[in-house]
Parts: structure tokens; C-alpha cells; sequence
């Protein structure tokens, strides 16, 4: 087998560079993380060029990095944009890379599996640990898949049991609340255009914060007295689900100014920057809804609850769970009461005093 092109330092820039067949490939500035993972990146093209059996040498990193690149046009919505699992991998993956970069994949074993188990456990929910885990061993499989790790490390890795509830010193996730109506009014102040825009249509629709974020110029039917907003992209469009959210008068003035003027059925609604056809990243949303809530002097929140509130709100003016369940597009009613369940105190309470 050819011995594998080392990672190499050239004084006299500074660069980081790797030498294969004879030219030499400038990488960035040496020991930066970028410079690492162009190297990673060389190595996998050069053992495909190659025809080397990937398996006996393939390193973490490399598996990661060209998981990732497979992760990227596989995980697409149908308008050809990346879903949120491609972020999720990312993150799942990271721990995995920072802690166990060099190791051959051939050697990475249930301890070691374990052992980013641990590291997960410190940031996250004993739920999402799992399913970072999950995520981890998808990116194993895809290895052996693709004669890149020994279908041997796979069987191993399955014996790690997913953490159970109660049998672990992971924490649970807290139960999704609705918000404060008044740490809303209080953001709504302070957040831009776009994102108050957003807030309040998420509130008015029940729809998901993907939903909102994707929202195109074309997806929208301003043709009744309710406009009718048909995503391309939804939690349950791999099941051939349609989605349709209803946008009423209120919500229609909180669009007209976003929309009045577009010409391409393909424009994002929602544009992180003005000049650039782009929507809201996930995570650019939520960090815009944490600086508002710390300009306004108000607890963290997340966009993801606002669903809640949407329907909280339904429930409560219509008394109609079945309502909130087409609104909210759910299929069973069982899911819409635990979003409107939260009332249930408070009405105990009211008929404490007055019933």
C-alpha cells in the first residue's frame, strides 16, 4: 500500500501544504482548522484516485469530512436547498472530529463511542444525545457503504445501546412552553422588520419555523378572501403530506409590505440581506430572537414554541381542539392537546374561584 502524503509546513510562507504526485498543494496556514480539514479533504480524493482500499486507513476526520460532502446533496428539499439535517450531522460530527481526529476508523470502537457520548452529554438532552449518536453510527454505516471502514467497526458500534430514561445521568429536555405573551410584545419592540414579521405570522398561523424561514413569493395563493401558503419543504413532505397554512386578514398585512413588490415567484419572503436572495439559517433566527430578548430585558425564548402559543390561542378562543389540529397541521388530535394542554391549570384556577 503507498505510504499516505504527510501534512507538511513551509517555513517560509507559513502555509500548510501536502505533497501528492509530485505537486505540491498549498492548504492555508498551518495548524489552522481549516488547513487540517483541506488536507483531509486531498487524502480522501487521493485515495479514490488511487483505488486504495479506503477501509484500512480511512481516519475519523476523513470519514467525517466525506460523509458531510455525501450529507449535502442527499439531505435536500425539493427546491434543491439543504434540510436541517445536514446542520444536525454537523454538530453530531464535531465532537467526534475534535476528540479522535487522526484515529483510523478501523480502530474506533464502542468505548471510543462512548467516550463522544460522554462529551455530548455536558451541552445537550439525553434525547438529542441519542440522536447524535445515531447520527455518528449513520456516518459508519455510509463508511462501510463505501469500502472506507471495516463492516466489522459497525457491528461493534451497534452494541451501544441508546440512553434510557431514568438510567442515565443525562438530563431530559424541559416541556416545550408557550411564551409569555409579554416577553413577545416586549422583543417585538426592539427585533427587525423581518424578524417581528416572522413572530408574529408564526403566532397568527401556527406554522413551523421552517415554514416561515422558506417561505417564497410563489408558495403563496393571494387569489381568496384566506390566502393559502403551500411550502415545498415540511416536516412530513417525505410522506407525500400536503401542507397548506391559511393566512387570514392579519396576517396578509403583515406580508403585504414584504411582497407587494416582488416579480420572482422564487424570492425569499424572509431575506437575511436584502441584496442576496437567502433565507433565515435556523440558526440566524434564533440568534436574532436571543439578542432581542437580552435588548428587551426579557428570558431566552425560542421560535419553536410559538407553535404553542398559536395553539394555546385557537383552543382558547374557539374551544375547538379539532380546529387547532387542521391549523396546526397535525394529524391526530392526541398531538394538539399536549400544544394546548398548558391552559389546563390556568382554568383549574379560574374555576377554583369562580366555579
Amino acid at each position: 500500500m503507498a505510504r499516505t502524503p504527510k501534512y507538511s509546513h513551509h517555513k517560509a510562507t507559513g502555509q500548510a501544504f501536502v505533497r501528492i504526485n509530485g505537486s505540491f498543494i498549498y492548504l492555508g496556514k498551518y495548524g489552522s482548522p481549516e488547513s487540517h480539514d483541506a488536507y483531509d479533504r486531498e487524502i480522501v480524493k487521493w485515495r479514490r484516485q488511487n483505488d486504495l482500499s479506503a477501509k484500512f486507513s480511512t481516519t475519523v476526520a476523513q470519514l467525517a469530512l466525506a460523509y458531510t460532502e455525501h450529507a449535502k446533496t442527499h439531505y435536500r428539499n425539493e427546491d434543491g436547498t439543504e434540510t436541517g439535517e445536514v446542520q444536525n450531522i454537523q454538530y453530531a460530527l464535531k465532537p467526534l472530529v475534535r476528540m479522535f481526529r487522526n484515529v483510523p476508523c478501523a480502530e474506533f470502537g464502542p468505548l471510543k463511542l462512548k467516550a463522544v457520548r460522554e462529551d455530548l452529554m455536558k451541552r445537550h438532552c439525553r434525547v438529542q444525545v441519542n440522536n447524535h449518536i445515531y447520527r455518528i453510527r449513520r456516518a459508519f454505516r455510509w463508511g462501510v457503504e463505501n469500502e472506507m471502514v471495516p463492516g466489522s467497526v459497525l457491528v461493534e458500534l451497534e452494541a451501544v445501546k441508546s440512553l434510557a430514561k431514568g438510567r442515565t445521568h443525562a438530563k431530559e429536555s424541559d416541556p416545550v412552553v408557550p411564551v409569555p405573551q409579554e416577553h413577545i410584545d416586549a422583543v417585538l419592540k426592539v427585533a427587525t422588520p423581518n424578524v417581528a414579521a416572522m413572530v408574529q405570522l408564526q403566532l397568527l398561523t401556527g406554522a413551523r419555523v421552517s415554514e416561515i424561514r422558506l417561505m417564497q413569493v410563489g408558495d403563496i395563493d393571494t387569489t381568496g378572501e384566506v390566502w393559502l401558503y403551500r411550502p415545498k419543504s415540511h416536516k412530513n413532505a417525505w410522506r407525500r403530506k400536503d401542507r397548506t397554512i391559511f393566512i387570514g386578514p392579519k396576517g396578509q398585512a403583515i406580508l403585504m409590505p414584504f411582497i407587494a413588490d416582488a416579480v420572482q415567484s422564487d424570492l425569499y419572503v424572509f431575506r437575511s440581506r436584502k441584496k442576496e436572495n437567502k433565507p433565515y439559517t435556523l440558526h440566524g433566527y434564533l440568534a436574532s430572537i436571543r439578542g432581542a430578548c437580552k435588548k428587551a430585558k426579557v428570558p431566552n425564548w425560542s421560535p419553536g414554541q410559538l407553535r404553542h402559543n398559536a395553539a394555546t390561542n385557537i383552543n382558547r378562543k374557539f374551544g375547538d381542539i379539532d380546529g387547532s389540529r387542521v391549523m396546526l397541521g397535525h394529524s391526530e388530535k392526541t398531538t394538539t392537546q399536549i400544544y394546548a394542554e398548558r391552559d389546563f391549570q390556568k382554568a383549574t384556577e379560574i374555576a377554583r374561584k369562580i366555579g
